[in-house]
């Protein structure tokens, strides 16, 4: 199972797993926050960013206190993402934040942008200046070992 730390604003742990970076190369991690609708739910934090920037309701909403999924070395686990799914399918060892959520990712504007994959609406979400974009095609993060 993932490891996941509550932070806020741009504080980002060393052992942050980086899951992505922006047009300008700055690297993005993993946030995960509960939204009003009650779902935790996964996106993008970074240095570069005051809090997390998570996908929902058509915006990319800012959220001050989050979690982030960082490395845990002590666990023997490993992850990883894995490419070419689509319409909301994930492979079984895929890392799930809530009932048919899943941690994803994909290239938005020159940026390589983690987010949210929902199978109930078959595809894949990020945020990115201040909206929410969606694919059909995406990476879903999976646990490797």
């Amino acid at each position: 199972m993932a490891t996941w730390i509550q932070t806020k604003g741009n504080n980002i742990p060393d052992n942050a797993f980086q899951a992505g970076y922006d047009k300008e190369g700055r690297p993005l991690f993993i946030a995960r926050a509960v939204m009003t609708n009650g779902v935790m739910t996964p996106g993008k934090c970074g240095p570069s960013l005051q809090g997390a920037h998570i996908p929902y309701g058509c915006k990319e909403v800012i959220v001050e206190r989050y979690e982030v999924m960082v490395r845990n070395l002590e666990a023997n686990e490993f992850y990883e993402f894995m490419p070419n799914f689509c319409n909301g399918q994930v492979p079984p060892n895929a890392v799930k934040t809530d009932d048919g959520i899943y941690v994803g990712r994909f290239w938005q504007s020159g940026s390589l942008i983690p987010g949210k994959i929902s199978q109930s609406h078959t595809c894949a979400y990020v945020g990115f200046g201040g909206k929410e974009y969606n694919s059909k095609i995406y990476e879903a993060l999976v646990r490797s070992k």
